[in-house]
């Protein structure tokens, strides 16, 4: 127990000991950026440590395909998704294909073949559970790797 606590309390020193490090390295920076925004206004007297850094315009963030198929299924239950166009299908069907019939099915448009390889993907993890669960199974494959799936009957 006593182990323990003197471990304890030598962690505490370490941990203060760098507190003060950095506490000292805080203010070294502090006398360096005084001293920098006092040379700046003496180029530029109206000069504000706010607006030191030149300002870039903001851009719209860029949406990944992951994060909007993220958008289109929320709400959606994926496994039902998948059960429904396996069950309309009238023959075995890849990821890919589920991901096309999706894709069709909701109206995607022009954006239908941006997102495919990520709807795909998504409906093939959501294929690997409903395997598991019994519910689906591999009828084949295309081009030698890429699974076809079923209905289990």
């Amino acid at each position: 127990m006593v182990e323990i606590v003197d471990g304890l309390k030598a962690k505490l020193v370490e941990i203060d000991t760098q507190i003060e490090l950095l506490r000292r390295q805080i203010g070294d920076l502090d006398d360096q950026r005084a001293a920098f925004v006092k040379v700046i206004r003496v180029y530029e007297p109206e000069f504000t440590s706010g607006n030191a850094a030149p300002r870039r315009p903001r851009s719209a963030p860029r949406r990944t395909a992951s994060s909007r198929v993220t958008e289109l299924l929320k709400g959606k239950n994926n496994r039902h998704v998948v059960l429904d166009i396996l069950r309309r299908s009238d023959r075995p069907t890849s990821s890919a294909e589920i991901a096309r019939q999706f894709a069709t099915d909701i109206e995607l448009g022009e954006e239908a073949e941006r997102l495919e390889t990520a709807l795909a993907s998504r409906f093939s993890a959501t294929l690997d559970g409903l395997q598991k669960q019994g519910l689906v199974k591999h009828a084949g494959t295309v081009d030698g790797r890429r699974h076809l799936w079923e209905i289990s009957r």
